[in-house]
């Protein structure tokens, strides 16, 4: 996590978050306050990070909440977990924080705003692909108990049942289990022509690795918790090309970000992260409503939530001010190509009219 404190003419610290969960995303948040600083900081304030570690955990998260507060933190921008948000974005909000959180699950509303989509916004669109596009009749679905990934896996039960076409199986497994043999045994034993998986991306490309030398048919993941190198490296780049995806845009494929992916490379000497985007929009919300409110975090904390049609470089941000959430759904339906990258299913883009950079990476 990280975070501002002083006063002007001195620094003001940003609580960010987890590092070792999320290195891109972490990188991000440098980037941009680094490119804020250089242009004076807000309002004449040099922002400084507090880099806490959440270690994608409960307790740790707590932790982590109680050090950025003890180190006067201004604003957190963070987590980017669903079940770390749970239990320190209340602990964040007493304290009187503004927030930006990175949490997609539907049980973080109301603590912060977010420029990521919600379970809400991705059920939608993966339901619509497996009954309209991939016509699946008998879906079965392998899901980790984890908030983000039960909690969408659920919606996606609901939503089957709703349509018709209802899961003939629904297999929890636990997030870091040895092995999935048996659920994914147990899947397989439903006969089913889909096995949808809601899993984080190491465990989700074992599992697909797994469900491909069995009968569990076409392989759709959900991605915005398994989208990522972990994902294409367990399952193998070629099952993982043999999957559907749901997902976000990679940083190259949002046409308002290249200025972004360049001035990344050059400071870091590596391509950004997918997430790394919404972190940037994140700190420059946060910027924008320091910039309209003062450094006065409950004014701040209203303004963040009162953002419309901000321009980001992940496209226009308008926050619902109730929940916190984006509006704007960025979720999007993903291939894998023989290079392992995520690319957007060109053929869903072109059906709902969703922009593609010039050369269609």
């Amino acid at each position: 996590m990280t975070a501002w404190s002083g006063h002007r003419g001195a620094a003001r610290c940003l609580a960010g978050l987890g590092i070792a969960t999320a290195l891109s995303t972490g990188v991000a948040v440098q980037g941009a306050v680094d490119q804020i600083n250089a242009a004076g900081g807000v309002d004449g304030v040099k922002l400084t990070l507090v880099k806490v570690n959440d270690k994608a955990t409960a307790g740790a998260g707590l932790a982590a909440a109680r050090k950025a507060i003890a180190a006067h933190a201004f604003a957190v921008v963070g987590p980017y977990n669903s079940a770390v948000g749970v239990v320190n974005l209340p602990v964040y909000k007493r304290a009187g924080l503004p927030i930006v959180r990175l949490t997609s699950s539907v049980k973080t509303e109301g603590f912060g705003a977010t420029t990521q989509p919600m379970d809400t916004q991705v059920a939608p669109v993966e339901l619509n692909e497996i009954t309209s596009v991939l016509h699946a009749t008998r879906p079965a679905i392998i899901y980790d108990t984890s908030t983000f990934t039960s909690g969408v896996a659920s919606q996606v039960k609901a939503g089957l049942a709703k349509a018709g076409t209802p899961a003939v199986a629904f297999i929890p497994v636990k997030e870091g289990a040895s092995n999935f043999t048996s659920a994914v045994t147990k899947a397989a034993a439903a006969h089913p022509d889909l096995l949808y998986i809601s899993a984080y991306g190491v465990d989700a490309g074992k599992i697909a690795k797994e469900a491909s030398t069995m009968n569990t048919g076409k392989c759709f993941v959900e991605g915005l918790a398994a989208q990522g190198p972990d994902f294409v490296n367990n399952a193998t780049q070629p099952v993982a090309s043999s999957c559907i995806s749901s997902g976000v845009p990679t940083a190259q494929q949002f046409v308002g970000a290249s200025q972004y992916v360049s001035d990344y490379e050059s400071m870091f000497h590596m391509a950004p992260g997918t997430w790394g985007t919404y972190t940037y929009d994140s700190i420059e919300i946060l910027v924008n409503a320091i910039k309209q409110a003062g450094w006065h975090q409950k004014a701040v904390a209203t303004a963040l939530n009162e953002t419309s049609n901000y321009s980001g470089i992940t496209g226009p941000i308008t926050i619902a001010p109730k929940s916190g959430n984006r509006i704007q759904s960025t979720v999007v339906i993903l291939d894998i190509n023989s290079a392992g990258n995520y690319v957007i299913d060109p053929q869903w883009a072109a059906a709902i009219g969703f922009p593609l950079p010039p050369t269609g990476s």
